[in-house]
């Protein structure tokens, strides 16, 4: 006899298990169910819906974290933690579709996050998300906080095409730099960068462009260059309803980041009590917002922002957690060349930031945005392999 432990990190992993036993073929899905905990953070719920939402979980065999305001009947919000099985919340999703307190719209956040399905849509095209795909970046401002700032054409013509050979299956091209510190520019020295090389790039290589921009101004010359979509660092706070009518009405994708303050100040002494929980706040608030304007959900994505007014606890903090971020749909992870992977490190070459990429899709990122192409895809493919084997 042996008696050892079972490793299970994701479904696919609770599926083998269950089939080597050699059960009947039509429970193995169920069964597997039931081998994957998922722990769900509740914050801010009513403390009558917390009730409630314990003996339910209780009745489905879960288990349910509350405040001891809870335990005593008090009045008021609360934070709670639900550990289930899959099996168990889909249970409970049926349970709290008919009662009060909020908690009909809990279960349909519940199902939200059980849904595992990963689409990218721009221009009524899809990109595929079952397995961390690449996102090659491209800066064409020569004070780019990377060092790899280009201003000749041909230059970034061949990296654009060198990218897409490689495997990258985005383009992003910037023309403001955001490191720290850096003041903004305005949208007509930003078209004038962006312009001439992304009409180039348009027409050799066949992978979605992004452009990295705020402004409706070159959004919109961008969109009518071909770029099919808008990755925005302010997410929308300032081109609000122009750009967003913009990019609901052109059908492009959407790339919403979280930054506290602008790059001029956002490392000036960052601080948060949560930073996922304010992140993720932020993020679906922003997400909302354009919603609500007509932008379709399946053509945002989110960026927690590592970097971007972050010390290197948060940006530590969000990368282990980037997986959090996914029931808000698709999820960038960016934190190449960021000056908080040098100080993890001893040396100054790429291996830091090809490691900090692949720990970053490992821990739940969908698209990863990098300036070592090559390298990343090469781990990506082996992070695939170890996944579905």
């Amino acid at each position: 006899m042996v008696i050892r432990k079972a490793i299970i990190n994701n479904f696919s992993d609770a599926l083998k298990l269950v089939k080597s036993v050699g059960c009947n073929f039509n429970v193995h899905r169920s069964l597997a169910e039931k081998g994957l905990i998922k722990p769900i953070v509740i914050e801010e719920i009513d403390n009558r819906a917390a009730n409630i939402l314990k003996q339910e979980a209780i009745s489905v065999g879960a288990d349910f974290i509350v405040n001891e305001d809870v335990s005593k009947f008090r009045r008021g919000m609360s934070n709670a933690i639900l550990f289930a099985t899959i099996n168990q919340i889909k249970k409970l999703i049926n349970k709290l579709k008919l009662q009060p307190f909020g908690l009909k719209e809990i279960s349909f956040e519940f199902d939200k996050i059980l849904d595992e399905k990963k689409v990218f849509k721009y221009c009524n095209k899809y990109l595929d998300l079952s397995s961390p795909i690449v996102m090659g970046i491209i800066n064409v401002d020569p004070n780019s906080f990377s060092g790899d700032g280009l201003t000749d054409s041909d230059k970034v013509l061949r990296q654009a095409v060198e990218f897409e050979r490689l495997g990258a299956k985005i383009i992003d091209i910037g023309a403001e730099s955001s490191r720290p510190g850096a003041e903004s520019i305005d949208a007509k020295t930003e078209m004038k960068r962006l312009l001439p090389p992304l009409k180039i790039i348009r027409k050799n290589v066949c992978v979605p462009i992004s452009v990295d921009t705020y402004k409706y101004e070159t959004a919109k010359a961008a969109l009518d260059e071909g770029a099919n979509i808008i990755n925005d660092i302010f997410a929308l706070r300032k081109g609000r309803e122009k750009l967003v009518k913009l990019i609901a009405d052109t059908k492009v994708g959407l790339i919403l980041m979280h930054m506290k303050g602008t790059p001029k100040n956002m490392q000036i002494s960052p601080c948060y009590k949560n930073c996922t929980s304010e992140v993720y706040k932020f993020l679906m608030e922003r997400k909302s917002y354009a919603i609500n304007f007509g932008v379709a959900e399946e053509c945002i994505a989110v960026d927690p922002g590592p970097g971007f007014g972050k010390n290197l606890k948060h940006n530590v903090e969000l990368i282990k957690n980037i997986s959090v971020f996914s029931s808000l749909g698709v999820v960038v992870g960016a934190v190449s060349r960021k000056k908080f992977v040098k100080k993890l490190t001893i040396d100054t070459d790429k291996t830091a930031f090809v490691v900090a990429n692949f720990l970053t899709a490992l821990s739940g990122a969908d698209i990863l945005r990098v300036h070592d192409v090559k390298e990343t895809v090469n781990v990506l493919k082996v992070l695939e392999i170890f996944q579905k084997l």
